[in-house]
C-alpha cells in the first residue's frame, strides 16, 4: 500500500472529520484531499514528472501536508530541509538532490534568494505565505488548478521521500524512503479510520524530521485530527491541549521537562491526554519520574527509531 492510498481510503471513509486544525484554520479530510489534488495536478502544469524532486523549508504548517501528499500523488519525490541548517548544509541538500523545485516560508524568503545563483537546477520558486516578487503564489497555483483525482503508476517500492540526516559527521546524508518504508510500519500499528472513534494528535515535532512524517502519516491512516503548531512553545502547548481536547502527543525529554516544570501547569485541563511519546534524546529518571506523577491517567512510550529506518523500531512501553 502506497501512501497517498492513506489520505484517498480515510477522506473516503471520514471525509467531514477535521484532519487538521492549524492556527484557527480547520481542514476536513476530503478537502485536505482536494488541495492535495489541486497542488498533484499544479505540479504536472508545471512540468514536474514523476521521480522529480519538489523541496520545501518551512516549520509546520498544513501546506506542508498538503504538499507532500500532492507530490505523493503524482509520483514526485519530496525534500523535507531541516529550517535550522546553515546556508552551506542547505545549498548542498537542494543541489545533492537536484530539487527543481522549493517550497518556501515568508521568514526564509530572503535566504532563499540569496541562494538563487547557487542553485542551477531549481526552476521553480512557490512562496507558502502570500506572495512574493519572483515566487509562484501556492494559493494562486492550488486555484488554478484542477481539484480531480490524480492517478500515477506506484509501486510500494518507489521513492517517496528523501529525508537528510542532521550531519553531525559533516554534511547531510540524504535517506531515500520508499511508500512502503512507512506503510509497513503505520499499518501493523495503528488501527484503520473508524467514523465511531475520534483521536486527536498533538503535532509539534518538526516535519523536516522523520518523527514527525511518521505522525502525519499515522494521524491519516488512523482517521485522527492533527491539532499542529509551527513550532513548540510550552504555553501554546498547554492551551491546544485543554482547546482541541488532545488525546495524543509526542515531546522530545526538554519539552517534556519544560510542560511538567510550567508554574501554571495546574491551571490547565489536561485530562483528555492518553498518549505521550518520547524519544531523540535521553530521558532523565527526574522528569519521566515527575511526568508519570502528574499525567496519572496517560501512558507513556520511548520510541527509538531513525531516519533510516523510516520510523520507530522499538519502544519502552508504558508498563515498564
Amino acid at each position: 500500500m502506497n501512501t497517498t492510498e492513506f489520505l484517498m481510503v480515510t477522506s473516503s471513509i471520514v471525509p467531514d472529520r477535521t484532519a487538521i486544525v492549524f492556527e484557527g484554520k480547520r481542514f476536513t479530510f476530503s478537502e485536505l484531499n482536494e488541495r492535495a489534488n489541486r497542488f498533484a495536478n499544479a505540479l504536472i502544469g508545471l512540468g514536474v514528472e514523476k521521480g522529480h524532486r519538489v523541496a520545501i523549508i518551512q516549520v509546520n504548517c498544513n501546506q506542508y501536508v498538503e504538499a507532500y501528499y500532492g507530490a505523493a500523488k503524482m509520483g514526485a519525490i519530496f525534500v523535507p530541509l531541516n529550517f535550522r541548517a546553515k546556508r552551506e548544509e542547505l545549498l548542498h541538500m537542494l543541489n545533492h538532490s537536484e530539487s527543481s523545485v522549493l517550497l518556501v516560508g515568508e521568514r526564509y524568503v530572503e535566504l532563499v534568494n540569496s541562494m538563487r545563483p547557487e542553485l542551477p537546477l531549481m526552476k521553480h520558486y512557490i512562496s507558502i505565505e502570500g506572495k512574493q516578487e519572483g515566487m509562484l503564489d501556492y494559493e494562486e497555483l492550488l486555484a488554478n488548478a484542477s481539484n480531480e483525482e490524480v492517478f500515477t503508476d506506484i509501486s510500494d517500492d518507489d521513492v517517496t521521500m528523501l529525508m537528510y540526516t542532521a550531519g553531525t559527521t559533516g554534511l547531510p546524508k540524504g535517506v531515500p524512503l520508499t511508500h512502503n518504508s512507512f506503510s509497513v510500519y503505520v499499518m501493523e500499528n495503528v488501527t484503520p479510520a473508524d467514523p465511531e472513534i475520534e483521536e486527536t494528535n498533538l503535532l509539534t515535532m518538526p516535519l523536516y524530521h522523520v518523527a514527525g512524517m511518521q505522525a502525519v502519516l499515522a494521524a491519516t491512516y488512523g482517521g485522527r485530527t492533527l491539532a499542529m503548531m509551527r513550532q513548540f512553545e510550552v504555553n501554546e502547548w498547554l492551551e491546544t491541549v485543554q482547546r482541541e481536547k488532545a488525546n495524543r502527543a509526542m515531546l522530545v525529554p526538554t519539552m517534556l521537562k519544560r510542560v511538567i516544570d510550567h508554574p501554571d501547569f495546574d491551571k490547565y485541563d489536561l485530562s483528555s491526554l492518553k498518549v505521550i511519546t518520547y524519544g531523540a534524546a535521553p530521558m532523565p529518571f527526574e522528569v519521566i519520574k515527575k511526568a508519570i506523577r502528574l499525567f496519572p491517567g496517560v501512558n507513556f512510550i520511548n520510541a527509538f527509531g531513525q531516519t533510516e529506518t523510516a520510523s520507530t523500531i522499538t519502544t519502552l512501553g508504558p508498563e515498564d
